[in-house]
């Protein structure tokens, strides 16, 4: 009679397992994590090797001085291109890579808890800022395009928008309910605010700045 007791008893013990704790994003997003955080860490090495050999050589062009609206040493050489004290790409070559690691534990399937989600979150939105920043000093008070920091910014636009969605709307990272239920219903859709955020950095550069659209297209 035990026996027959202990084995109904057991079915109730395995229902009472509980879920795997943490979260994980899709693997098409882990993907898009590689990928953007592959751009953005080429970006970051090239100019990164770039200011050193104009560090090394000031009197010599860089290879991206396409004209004097597209420029690297331009970007780099003023205030703005060591806001910290030391070059910008310098950050780029420690974030990228944590991307990278992320969007490769994202395509593997491992959950990870809230915390962990909800620091990279904010890290994200941290550099879509830093780049729009960057971006728009660029446009706005140096009147220049730097071709690798443009790279960035698309890379930032393709990714931030797309995970942060993903990030509030599957409760990986804190936020309000209301807040939450709009990223839940809408998150298909992100890819839109991607598209849109992407082309409203290329317009502006090209309203802003004519003279590199003309330069591109016209060789003058």
């Amino acid at each position: 009679m035990a026996t027959k007791q202990t084995e109904r008893a057991a079915p109730a013990k395995d229902d009472a397992v509980p879920a795997p704790a943490g979260f994980t994003p899709p693997r098409w997003l882990g993907i898009l994590l590689i990928v953007t955080g592959a751009a953005g860490l080429t970006a970051a090495l090239t100019l990164s090797i770039e200011r050193i050999h104009l560090l090394q050589f000031p009197d010599e062009g860089l290879g991206c001085d396409i004209s004097p609206f597209v420029s690297c040493s331009g970007a780099m050489e003023s205030w703005q291109g060591s806001l910290l004290g030391f070059p910008n790409p310098f950050i780029g070559l420690m974030a990228f890579p944590i991307v990278i690691v992320m969007g490769v534990l994202a395509l593997a399937l491992v959950r990870m808890p809230r915390w962990v989600w909800s620091t990279f979150t904010v890290g994200v939105l941290g550099g879509l800022a830093f780049a729009l920043w960057l971006w728009q000093q660029s446009v706005f008070e140096l009147g220049l395009v730097c071709p690798w920091c443009f790279l960035v910014y698309m890379a930032m636009s393709a990714m931030a928008p797309t995970f942060v969605t993903w990030s509030i709307g599957s409760g990986a990272m804190v936020a309000p309910a209301g807040l939450r239920a709009f990223a839940a219903r809408w998150g298909e859709w992100s890819w839109v605010l991607s598209i849109v955020l992407a082309l409203v950095v290329v317009l502006v550069i090209v309203v802003r700045l004519p003279d590199i659209p003309r330069y591109l297209l016209l060789g003058y």
